[in-house]
């Protein structure tokens, strides 16, 4: 496949929940280009007290301009896009009728039902039909948001039916020595891993590992601190606490005796994920988070079963996705939590939910593939 087009994509993103997609759209792209370079540069705007999320450091991000023609014109002179896309709803008129009058396509991407609504502000009799009109190609999440952009005006063969787009994070990496290693010295024992794990919950998190080891009591605890820095205080609270401690920074090794092994900070996630079955969210039983929450997808797509608290973060959209895939065990009071690693011991328990997540996780894709091809060939025209 020939390199992607260069070009300037702007995404327009009214719910900044939905940001993971814009992350997703760009690897797709970049994938897709062969080499990065090659990639379309992508622009995003969301609203301006919209929460921050990461974003690689390739794509810029700004607030929308105002309704105003003028402020529009100021946007589309400074940024310059070649192609603008729409995610979900909150249309605004102004906007679109100023880029299809410059000669700007838009793609509606992402259409639910809510996609036909258009912000209150300078509303009048006709202007959803017109908003809509603006987008020469229209993705739906389902049949009927489809059937409902087609009575609305987009011509049916400019409307697909994709279902949802693909908002996980990337697959982390991991060296295949250092997993063969790893898996040498675990061997059969049963484990579980706390990612982004923070201080203010270590005594909660320890007291369910010695709850759970009461039923394996060659359970193995994996801690992998939200920040680096942090790595020193865990090792001296860990040795304190009076369990078998041993640190991957110190060079230790795990023993038959180690009850609880300190990695060295979140930067082996994708080792620790592939390694252990069983994962908890640090940060989501409300004791922090003193670092941002690692993303709930991100296990799950490697084959970790989730348990989290009821604390969600900025990541509500990815464990409202795994619960409703029966991918998430949800843990209430501190003393769930020992439950929860008891229960999920059980290889069947956690596989099926493992599975369930892996399946949830990975949805998508093949929409979002399905956007940057559409992307390339309109930047190609």
């Amino acid at each position: 496949m020939p390199p992607a087009p260069q070009g300037r994509v702007w995404i327009h993103c009214p719910d900044p929940r939905r940001l993971g997609v814009v992350a997703a759209l760009d690897r797709a792209l970049a994938g897709a280009a062969e080499t990065g370079p090659d990639a379309p540069r992508l622009l995003v705007t969301t609203p301006p007290e919209a929460p921050h999320m990461a974003l690689p450091e390739r794509i810029d991000r700004t607030a929308p301009p105002g309704e105003a023609r003028g402020s529009v014109q100021a946007f589309l002179a400074q940024w310059q896009p070649d192609l603008l896309v729409w995610l979900t709803g909150n249309l605004r008129g102004v906007l679109l009728a100023e880029a299809v009058r410059q000669g700007l396509p838009c793609i509606l991407a992402e259409a639910a039902t809510s996609a036909l609504s258009l912000e209150a502000r300078g509303w009048r009799p006709g202007a959803r039909k017109s908003a809509l009109s603006s987008f020469g190609r229209a993705l739906a999440v389902d049949g009927t948001a489809a059937a409902r952009l087609r009575r609305a005006g987009i011509p049916a063969q400019a409307v697909e039916v994709t279902g949802p787009l693909d908002d996980g994070p990337a697959a982390l990496p991991c060296r295949e020595d250092d997993r063969l290693e790893m898996s040498r010295m675990v061997g059969n024992r049963p484990c579980w891993l706390v990612s982004g794990a923070n201080l203010r919950e270590l005594d909660l998190v320890l007291a369910a590992h010695r709850q759970a080891c009461k039923r394996a009591h060659r359970l193995l605890l994996i801690l992998a601190p939200a920040k680096a820095s942090d790595t020193a205080a865990f090792d001296t609270r860990l040795r304190a606490s009076g369990l078998q401690t041993a640190s991957r920074e110190a060079g230790e090794e795990i023993g038959e005796t180690t009850e609880v092994y300190l990695a060295d900070g979140p930067e082996e996630l994708g080792l620790w994920y592939r390694l252990a079955p069983v994962t908890l969210i640090g940060g989501t039983l409300g004791r922090g988070p003193e670092a941002p929450m690692r993303d709930p997808l991100e296990a799950a797509a490697l084959g970790s079963a989730i348990i989290a608290g009821t604390h969600a973060g900025a990541h509500e959209t990815g464990f409202r996705r795994l619960d409703a895939a029966g991918a998430l065990r949800w843990v209430r009071t501190p003393s769930d939590l020992g439950y929860a690693v008891e229960s999920l011991l059980a290889p069947d328990r956690a596989a099926t939910l493992a599975r369930a997540g892996w399946e949830a996780s990975t949805a998508g894709a093949e929409a979002t593939q399905r956007l940057a091809t559409l992307i390339e060939e309109t930047l190609a025209r």
